[in-house]
């Protein structure tokens, strides 16, 4: 009887899309995409820290080639944004 489910089972991921498999549905390749705010640091910034004029402290994270500054948490305080993107791929959606 197990055998026969897992069979089932297994036949029934086949006939799903691969998107719903979890691989990639496109293959269009992403640019990147800069962004600009007086809360980033300069483009030439290669700190891992960073502090915005409003005391919010952030750390250095993303892909390679991207800038994704994150949150510390244990410092935040009232009106910090939980993430800064400086530089990302365009294939978020």
């Amino acid at each position: 009887m197990v055998k026969h489910l897992t069979a089932l089972a297994f036949g029934a991921a086949l006939l799903l899309p691969a998107s719903a498999q979890g691989a990639p549905a496109t293959t269009a390749k992403a640019t990147l995409v800069e962004y600009s705010s007086p809360m980033l640091p300069p483009a030439n910034y290669r700190g891992q820290w960073w502090t915005t004029p409003d005391h919010c402290q952030y750390s250095r994270a993303g892909r390679p080639g991207e800038t994704v500054w994150y949150l510390i948490v244990n410092t935040a305080h009232e009106g910090c944004k939980r993430r800064l993107i400086q530089r990302a791929y365009s294939d978020y959606e």
